[in-house]
């Protein structure tokens, strides 16, 4: 439920659970979340009750003595939502859908309080001179109106860079961690009378690798060497597999290797794991392997949170950077992570060789911060779309995974990303960079010297 409230109002939901605990109550109430709502003084609701001469305080203090009656006496740890409460979030949720609101802000929890049948707080303000009706009404006209537009990230329209990425990939298939998959996967092509490489065979091949994680995980969603060998002699014509031209992979082979490249990159990997090839084929959505998984009824959405587990458990800076830049994406509601999100990763990640040189150049988290949403903007609603990365960010991407290669590591670290930052002098990152007073130069000077006494 909560994945379609903006983080204004999980905060809001946050506070109310601390207040719960506070006043000694075992359950969160309509009247937490009111309370929640009125300690934001900068708020339109708290602006809204001040037109009407409301004292906050008394207010808050008035709300409190109706939820005395529900105190325990043993002290409270733990809260749960009351039945009440569970039932407002879902009138919240079709609040927001009524007014075409992708997600719930805290104005729609506000609403929604007023609409639930018998609440007690309507007779506190109707005391306090507050026609509610006429507030609710203000408050739906003003939601309506002030719907925002999308920010357009600037990296977005960028004109994408023709790149061929086919070295990059046979480098990666090359590799101890996936040379066997893909010897086992080519030694099919002749059993099966074909030349070109497609993903079916790259998903027998990770099938028939014995008892890994990985091929556990699939037995789990019905994915078995078994079926999914069962389903592929269904299959009469390879045309799923082609577009245009042919190539030593099938189109959406490659398509499927690229896109698990992709994944690498964001993570901070060397190599493309198995598992990085059923991400790969689950985000192409194309090709018989693909086609397949989907007649097997999996839920894609489970199979990749499962497979995604043990790889964010890794202790891996790119990919504890990425997920920062991902947050702060959600935080300014967007839903593109740009180059500037990646240097503010880095500099939120802050233990890094990387952030340390920034912090030693003056740049600290308020201030990297303000000059970002300065230079692209902030909204509180929130795209419905996953998170995706700016043009220039997957170029930064790029560069620092080479970076890493060409000096012969497993993992693509803070400074590489950094480094491959400074290689962009026109990313919105260098402008933020530029504003906070910091040079180029000094950037990769710093990370020499640190490079140079780690070494020591």
């Amino acid at each position: 439920m909560f994945e379609k409230f903006t983080e204004k109002a999980i905060d809001i939901v946050k506070s109310a659970q601390i207040c719960a605990i506070e006043l000694n109550h075992e359950k969160i109430y309509p009247e937490h979340l009111l309370i929640a709502l009125l300690s934001n003084n900068n708020s339109i609701i708290v602006k809204t009750f001040s037109v009407y001469k409301v004292e906050i305080n008394e207010l808050k203090n008035d709300i409190k003595e109706l939820l005395n009656k529900r105190a325990v006496i043993n002290p409270v740890e733990y809260v749960v939502f009351s039945d009440s409460t569970k039932d407002l979030f879902i009138r919240t949720l079709n609040i927001a859908k009524i007014l075409g609101n992708t997600y719930v802000k805290p104005e729609h929890i506000f609403l929604a309080i007023w609409d639930y049948p018998q609440i007690e707080l309507v007779n506190v303000l109707k005391k306090k001179g507050i026609d509610v009706d006429k507030m609710k009404s203000m408050f739906y006209n003003v939601l309506s109106a002030n719907k925002q537009k999308r920010i357009k990230h600037p990296e977005i329209i960028e004109k994408r860079r023709r790149n061929d990425r086919t070295d990059s990939i046979f480098s990666l298939i090359e590799s101890a961690d996936s040379s066997k998959i893909f010897d086992r996967a080519i030694a099919k092509l002749s059993t099966s009378h074909y030349e070109i490489l497609g993903t079916e065979q790259i998903m027998q091949s990770i099938l028939e690798d014995g008892e890994t994680e990985l091929n556990k995980t699939l037995a789990e969603f019905g994915v078995t060497s078994e079926t999914f060998s069962s389903k592929l002699k269904e299959v009469s014509s390879r045309q799923a597999e082609f577009g245009d031209k042919q190539i030593i992979f099938t189109p959406n082979a490659l398509k499927m290797l690229m896109n698990a490249l992709d994944i690498v990159r964001e993570e901070g990997n060397a190599s493309i794991l198995p598992e990085h090839i059923i991400l790969g084929i689950l985000k192409s959505k194309k090709g018989i392997a693909y086609n397949i998984l989907k007649e097997l009824n999996v839920n894609e959405y489970l199979l990749e949170e499962k497979i995604m587990q043990p790889i964010e458990k890794q202790v891996n800076e790119t990919l504890y950077i990425m997920r920062l830049a991902k947050q702060e994406a959600r935080r300014i509601g967007n839903n593109v992570v740009g180059s500037e999100l990646i240097l503010l990763g880095i500099v939120l990640e802050a233990n890094s060789i990387a952030a340390e040189v920034l912090r030693d150049l003056g740049v600290i988290v308020k201030d990297a911060r303000e000059i970002i949403e300065e230079l692209i903007g902030v909204t509180d609603d929130y795209s419905s779309s996953e998170i995706t990365f700016s043009q220039r960010a997957k170029l930064i991407l790029e560069d620092a995974w080479n970076i890493a290669k060409s000096q012969n590591k497993t993992k693509t670290t803070a400074d590489d990303l950094l480094l491959a930052i400074c290689n962009q002098p026109d990313s919105i990152a260098m402008k933020a960079l530029s504003k906070l007073g910091v040079d180029v130069l000094e950037i990769r000077q710093g990370i020499k010297n640190k490079l140079e006494n780690c070494r020591i």
